[in-house]
């Protein structure tokens, strides 16, 4: 059998690539690649080593590419902002971008052109409370740039290289009325802008509560998505929410057939379908998923107007070099990675299993049942292995895998190839009463049997949340993967033999590289903005979560603590402590308990009297969680780690439960940490008094988030930290933390933490020795000595 020849871009690709990777991760100057490049040229002129030329230039080309996108002049809002991370300034600038309303205000892109009557390039996100702006506007306003903050929690999600990669580098708000001075309208953009409105108006009109959805799968807008979206991530079709390759080849489909019924030229058809495909992609803001999706299709559609034999696998190279010349970020992105991933498996993998292949005669004896059957087993194979080829990906970015959407793609992608078409005919249908209500009860019913069937798949077993890949793992998961399939084709040669050895070595290494548990000590603080919210970990391997933040805020348990937890693969928590019932403190336990498997639940007696106590016992039961009540001082029994409760203890009575807060010390070797929650004033005299001796310690969480009316200055004497950490936002509606309170710790120097200022911190320790990183300053690993 002749074998399929290697597409001709497909080791330029790989060359181009190779090119992007060492531009981002290597600091290459631009002066060598210029010497360099030339010299290429010349080589090239020599006929035995031209190709090594030729191919060689491609990788310094690449290179080139990335570094000179990723460079800035001095008037770019880039570099600006990073020499002022704050200024209040007039500016100038443009609106680039669709308004759109949240809340009580409106965001906008705007393009700059003038800083306090300077010329200033680059884009920044900018937030207004004045409601009659448009695309076009070229405004004037007093503005407050910020420097977008990096990621502050680790494993969470940084929303400042995600805003990058839109060329977006900073934040903006109007301190003053906002003036148009004229409009300036790209007459494309235009048109685009006003295509998104229309169906997002439409929408909204015509679909009711499914209005998030139809928004996600037509324009790709998923900021409205409520629920449904964790039921299709368990249920493993999560890619039906992304416009995707499915979506753009069903709407070309619909588009093309049409415009073959009204233009009868063929070639005149195509050429308005790729118009109608570039404004789509720019309707869907060109997610990277669209973006290939409509360059390969409008290839493929140019190579059958010229009359050249398309070839999937180098259409899909050139699209993937289009991108990547032209925002060379984007080789990065995730959507993209796993967007082309899938292709080249459906193209180069897939077709390697005999059975998926019919030839046009055996096809035509097929039963009606056979070919059904058939087309089952076709889909179920495909599903398995497009999850098992991405699901590497799945596991280094989102710490999840899921293999229910193999069923689920039986009901589930059929569903969606009616639901999209019907969607857009719903959308575009003109104002005729019972027409539109016949197609809008069609669509309910569908609807209500996609949701039915998203349910049933999610509760499936096959979900798993809290597992995750290292760049290594990604790596030799892959390596694994290719030899398998060599192996599958070639398992009945003498050689085979040694694939499976290979796979063996491959499975070793790929166990040494987890991220297995250390003998040490580690506590992260997270960065929760006003509240607390502590992870211990122990040599033991157990865990203790020491509050669980506020609720529904950016920085809630879901948002900080949760990603880390399954980027670590924690799914159990041994001790949950709540201190006291103040919701900054039990904000996130719900979403624990939902989440996570939590064997102990440590509250105090007068925590159980709240109401929110009430809503959440019945699920603490069902989830067999055991309840300790702390009235006392007393012992937890962890292992390799003293942790004593302090407070509050049976003598003890307060009206204010700021001072019944949950006071922890825990130990281990020379190292030890002090948890005060909200303690007052009263509260640490009463330590004081009753409790002394376990006072002194290393490392304390200063109580009540910085506030005046705690850290007493005998408190402090007795304390006597080498290091301290207050948990609070910069800014919030009690000015915490107070000066009194900054100024009674200024001894510690450097030593003093504010999660709202430094992100959160995470301390390793071997009980001699301790480790210190914040997560937004610049205080990172510090090594110090325990004494």
């Amino acid at each position: 059998m002749r074998s399929k020849q290697v597409a001709p871009l497909a080791i330029p690709t790989i060359l181009w690539i190779i090119g992007l990777i060492l531009g981002k991760f290597c600091d290459i100057p631009i002066s060598n690649l210029i010497v360099f490049l030339p010299i290429l040229i010349i080589l090239s002129l020599f006929r035995n080593i031209r190709l090594y030329s030729i191919l060689l230039a491609i990788v310094i080309i690449s290179i080139f590419r990335i570094t000179i996108h990723n460079q800035f002049p001095e008037n770019h809002i880039h570099t600006i902002i990073r020499k002022y991370p704050q200024i209040t300034q007039p500016v100038e600038g443009k609106i680039v971008s669709e308004v759109i309303k949240q809340r009580y205000k409106y965001r906008f892109t705007l393009e700059l052109y003038h800083i306090a009557g300077k010329k200033v390039k680059g884009k920044i996100n900018f937030f207004t409370k004045q409601g009659s702006l448009k695309y076009g506007d070229v405004i004037t306003t007093v503005a407050m740039i910020r420097k977008i903050k990096r990621n502050s929690n680790p494993s969470s999600f940084d929303y400042e290289e995600y805003l990058a990669s839109k060329s977006i580098y900073a934040t903006g708000y109007s301190k003053s009325l906002v003036q148009v001075i004229r409009s300036q309208k790209n007459p494309f953009q235009n048109i685009v802008i006003s295509v998104r409105q229309f169906l997002r108006k439409q929408i909204d009109n015509r679909f009711g509560d499914h209005a998030g959805f139809i928004k996600a799968i037509i324009i790709a807008d998923k900021s409205e998505l409520d629920e449904r979206r964790n039921i299709l991530n368990k249920a493993g079709l999560s890619h039906l929410l992304a416009v995707s390759g499915l979506h753009v080849g069903i709407l070309s489909l619909v588009f093309f057939s049409i415009l073959n019924m009204i233009i009868p030229k063929r070639n005149i058809s195509r050429i308005v379908l790729i118009t109608i495909l570039v404004v789509y992609g720019a309707v869907c803001l060109w997610a990277p998923s669209v973006t290939r999706a409509v360059l390969m299709i409008s290839l493929y559609l140019i190579s059958v107007m010229i009359q050249r034999k398309p070839d999937a696998n180098n259409i899909l190279a050139a699209s993937l070099i289009m991108i990547t010349a032209i925002q060379p970020d984007q080789l990065f992105s995730v959507g993209l990675q796993m967007s082309y991933l899938a292709v080249l498996v459906l193209l180069n993998v897939l077709p390697r299993f005999r059975f998926v292949i019919f030839k046009k005669d055996e096809i035509e004896i097929l039963t009606f049942s056979k070919k059904i059957l058939n087309g089952v087993l076709i889909l179920l194979l495909t599903s398995f292995i497009l999850n098992i080829f991405l699901a590497p990906l799945t596991l280094f970015y989102f710490n999840q895998f899921s293999l229910n959407g193999i069923l689920g793609n039986l009901l589930g992608i059929p569903l969606i190839s009616i639901l999209l078409p019907l969607s857009i005919l719903i959308v575009f249908l003109p104002e005729i009463g019972f027409l539109i209500s016949m197609y809008q009860a069609s669509f309910k019913v569908l609807m209500l049997l996609f949701d039915y069937w998203s349910q049933f798949s999610a509760s499936f077993p096959l979900f798993f949340g809290f597992l995750s890949f290292n760049l290594y793992q990604l790596i030799i998961s892959y390596l694994l993967l290719v030899i398998l399939i060599f192996w599958f084709k070639n398992f009945r040669k003498k050689k085979s033999y040694l694939y499976f050895i290979t796979i063996i070595i491959l499975i070793i290494f790929l166990s040494l590289f987890g991220k297995g548990r250390s003998d040490k000590l580690k506590i992260t603080f997270f960065d929760c903005g006003l509240g607390d919210l502590f992870l211990i970990e122990t040599p033991a391997n157990e865990t203790i979560l020491i509050d669980s933040g506020p609720p529904k805020t950016s920085k809630s348990f879901g948002r900080s603590a949760l990603p880390y937890l399954k980027d670590n693969g924690l799914q159990t928590l041994d001790w949950v402590i709540i201190t006291h019932g103040h919701n900054d403190h039990y904000g996130g336990l719900e979403t624990a308990l939902n989440e996570l498997d939590i064997k102990r639940l440590v509250v105090t007696d007068e925590f159980q009297t709240r109401k929110i106590w009430k809503k959440l016992k019945n699920k603490i039961i069902s989830e067999k969680c055991e309840i300790i009540t702390i009235s006392d001082t007393t012992h937890l029994s962890t292992k390799k780690i003293r942790t004593k409760i302090l407070h509050p203890d049976r003598l003890y009575s307060d009206t204010n439960i700021n001072n019944l807060s949950i006071i922890t010390r825990i130990d281990y070797l020379d190292f030890s940490v002090l948890f005060t929650g909200d303690l007052e004033q009263k509260g640490e005299e009463y330590l004081l008094q009753n409790y002394p001796g376990f006072l002194d310690c290393d490392f304390l969480k200063v109580g009540h988030h910085g506030s005046k009316t705690s850290s007493t200055p005998a408190f402090i004497k007795a304390v006597t930290p080498d290091y301290a950490l207050i948990s609070t936002s910069m800014k919030n509606r009690f000015n915490f933390p107070h000066k009194i309170t900054l100024e009674k710790y200024e001894f510690l120097d450097k030593n003093l933490y504010i999660s709202g200022k430094d992100g959160a911190l995470q301390i390793v320790t071997d009980g001699k020795t301790a480790q210190f990183k914040t997560f937004l300053s610049e205080k990172e690993f510090i090594d110090n000595d325990l004494d």
